[in-house]
């Protein structure tokens, strides 16, 4: 007799569990999506601009953030997530990591661009930047 009471009441606080987990769940994943579509749209716009120098419109571009840079402080969701959106703004051009491409994208802040920047003074030419984006050109030598 004791144990249908026992199955019965940690069925209940079971039951007591999924619903208040599945309520939380709900409640968060409603207040995150508020601010994606205005997130995505800024970096459409961002990117826009900087493209819009680029003389092709298909064909690999290279990429490089502070992760890229060793120091750099960076956060590693927040790259990765810049990294996804810009592959996503710049379609169909190919991001490739790195800066063996003749045009690059630098995603850095202004701290490390000057870094970057020191060690490939000669290398490149600022073609355009906007909210810490940076289009360069690789100069021939």
């Amino acid at each position: 007799m004791w144990k249908k009471y026992l199955q019965r009441f940690i069925l209940i606080v079971i039951a007591f569990f999924c619903v208040k987990t599945g309520i939380e769940s709900l409640m968060s994943s409603t207040n995150e999506r508020s601010n994606d579509t205005a997130v995505v749209a800024n970096w459409d716009k961002r990117l826009s601009k900087l493209t819009a120098h680029i003389p092709f419109k298909r064909g690999p571009i290279g990429y490089i953030s502070g992760e890229d840079i060793p120091g750099a402080t960076f956060s590693p969701n927040d790259a990765a997530g810049e990294y996804v959106l810009t592959q996503y703004s710049v379609a169909p051009l190919i991001l490739v990591r790195g800066t063996d491409q003749e045009w690059d994208i630098l995603n850095l802040d202004d701290q490390t661009y000057e870094k970057w920047y020191q060690t490939h003074l000669n290398d490149f030419e600022v073609v355009d930047f906007t909210g810490g984006m940076h289009l360069v050109h690789k100069v021939n030598k």
